[in-house]
């Protein structure tokens, strides 16, 4: 039995993905008319309907969903053995926005594992925290979520767990604290632009009148760290950036009960980017990355 043409798979997998002939079109730089013939053709020849088409728009029928998650999967599949065979031939540069915390405590350490998977992706990584910057200076987008960022292309990421950290070396000499009105007797470390960390923390648990001091302030994450690791106060560690360094057992928790806040991160992927190939392949990588439990530390 022969099978369905290559360019019919392809030009399926971008109408399926789109739900849109002319969204297609667009995508592979061919016309809407070719594309819908094509998928014609192809219906007629596995003698099946794959897409229910309304007056404005199409869905796939069951067949249609079942068919597409598979020649998704072979697509995938072939183009990376393509280009771990044949190398060189072609490079896709990919730019990821996210804080240089972000970048710097989780990412950079897996980008080799990428690299491995996907040599011929060269992944572009801006550390701008300015809120103001605009997505549409970069590919993919991680980030903490304000309500009105939360739209169809934003799935979430991953949530991270945000708990008392110190040098062990600040908790040799002390009291190791039992509650959390006991952390106002250390220095606090605070980070700039998540200068409410403290205060909800405080009143998560169970401290609504207490008057949280100041303490020293840090212009990010990683000088906070720095901090902390120096013995300078206790921060509020974001997990999973902070593992490495629990880890290692330079930085430990301050409490061995989990008071705990948590922060959900997420990843913008806006359609008409992820039909670029090389995009879909690091926003599954992240996904990937992210849902590891070994590496998430998240409980």
């Amino acid at each position: 039995m022969k099978r369905p043409r290559l360019n019919s798979l392809r030009t399926f997998a971008a109408a399926g993905r789109r739900l849109s002939f002319s969204l297609a079109a667009e995508d592979l730089k061919i016309s809407q008319a070719a594309v819908s013939q094509q998928m014609r053709q192809l219906e007629v020849y596995l003698d099946t309907a794959l897409f229910i088409r309304h007056h404005r728009r199409l869905s796939l029928t069951s067949t249609g969903r079942a068919y597409l998650d598979a020649v998704h999967e072979a697509l995938d599949r072939l183009d990376t053995v393509t280009d771990q065979l044949f190398p060189g031939q072609h490079s896709q540069a990919v730019t990821l926005r996210c804080t240089s915390a972000i970048a710097t405590l989780w990412l950079a350490p897996q980008l080799k594992s990428l690299q491995q998977l996907h040599p011929n992706i060269q992944l572009r990584i801006k550390t701008l925290d300015s809120s103001s910057d605009p997505l549409s200076m970069s590919d993919l987008e991680i980030f903490i979520a304000s309500d009105n960022k939360i739209d169809a292309h934003t799935k979430k990421l991953l949530t991270s767990t945000i708990t008392p950290v110190c040098s062990p070396v600040l908790l040799s000499s002390r009291l190791r604290p039992e509650g959390p009105v006991d952390l106002l007797a250390f220095d606090l470390i605070h980070v700039l632009g998540y200068d409410d960390d403290w205060h909800r923390w405080f009143r998560i648990h169970h401290q609504n009148n207490v008057n949280v001091p100041r303490g020293l302030s840090v212009d990010g994450s990683l000088i906070a760290i720095e901090a902390a690791l120096r013995g300078d106060g206790i921060m509020l560690g974001r997990r999973p950036f902070i593992d490495r360094h629990l880890e290692s057992g330079e930085l430990v928790e301050v409490f061995t009960k989990p008071f705990y806040l948590h922060s959900d991160y997420y990843l913008r992927q806006p359609a008409e980017i992820m039909a670029r190939r090389e995009n879909k392949i690091v926003g599954n990588w992240l996904t990937q990355l992210a849902s590891q439990k070994s590496i998430s530390g998240i409980e």
